[in-house]
């Protein structure tokens, strides 16, 4: 079982909705797409997928995918946006609510997504390093792995041991005047594991002024390059290229992401 088990995102739906304004980068999505070059339609599946930021575009491009999240309020918010596509495109859509640690992922995929910094979502090494046995099985024979996360090498970086600061994080308007406010304060670290604990606070101010607040313990483990690689190669993954950008630059220790291309042996 996740060590973090309350979900953020589910406070309130206006969540999602914020989330969604800051996360609306491409460059990585026009990187998978070149990572898969000229292949047919492929059956791509992307755990904790959000608000189908990657996915939605992919099934434009004709490919068949299926999203995975805890979050309800997350997933609401990506079939709202499917429901905004051509039939067709629509059909090549499925998105359903699960749990990546405790519940069964399906099989039959040609490529599995795990972008976007998402084990920052998980608490510890051997919660991002099942996501990596899961994929595996996941996987057709020779289907594709993308392992996409920012990476921290050594101990815990100075920046994140600040016990006791708060700091503000996700927050916005709505469109519909709803105000999100949310915060982080680190309570606990370990320096050799890179583990960190923060007391998470979000105030969701709705136009009538009523207020819904939720606080929260959340682990994270930043993971390193060195990590992702030894969980690749352990279970089973060859890996086709290490790249420390989304412009197809090879990895560096200087680099600012770790990014893998594996494939199932």
């Amino acid at each position: 079982m996740s060590h973090n088990q309350i979900n953020a995102y589910d406070a309130d739906s206006h969540v999602a909705e914020i989330y969604d304004q800051y996360e609306t980068k491409l460059d990585d999505v026009d990187f998978i797409r070149e990572l898969i070059g000229n292949f047919g339609p492929m059956k791509i599946l992307e755990p904790l997928c959000g608000t189908g930021r990657i996915l939605i575009p992919l099934a434009l491009d004709s490919h068949i995918i299926h999203g995975m999240d805890q979050s309800a309020a997350m997933l609401s918010l990506a079939r709202q946006k499917a429901q905004q596509l051509s039939l067709g495109t629509q059909q090549r859509i499925n998105f359903s609510t699960v749990d990546v640690l405790c519940d069964e992922w399906p099989g039959g995929f040609d490529l599995v997504i795990l972008g976007c910094n998402c084990f920052y979502e998980l608490a510890t090494p051997d919660e991002q390093e099942k996501c990596v046995t899961q994929a595996f099985q996941s996987l057709n024979p020779n289907g594709n792995l993308f392992i996409d996360n920012d990476h921290m090498e050594g101990d815990l970086a100075e920046p994140w041991r600040n016990i006791g600061v708060v700091e503000p994080s996700l927050g916005g308007r709505c469109l519909d005047g709803t105000i999100v406010e949310s915060t982080r304060e680190t309570i606990w670290f370990d320096v050799p594991y890179r583990l960190v604990r923060f007391r998470r606070r979000t105030k969701v101010t709705l136009p009538d002024g009523k207020a819904i607040e939720q606080e929260y313990i959340q682990q994270k483990h930043p993971v390193s390059k060195d990590e992702v690689q030894n969980w690749l190669e352990k279970n089973g993954f060859m890996i086709e290229g290490t790249y420390g950008n989304y412009a197809d630059v090879p990895y560096t220790s200087s680099s600012p992401r770790a990014i893998f291309w594996a494939r199932k042996k």
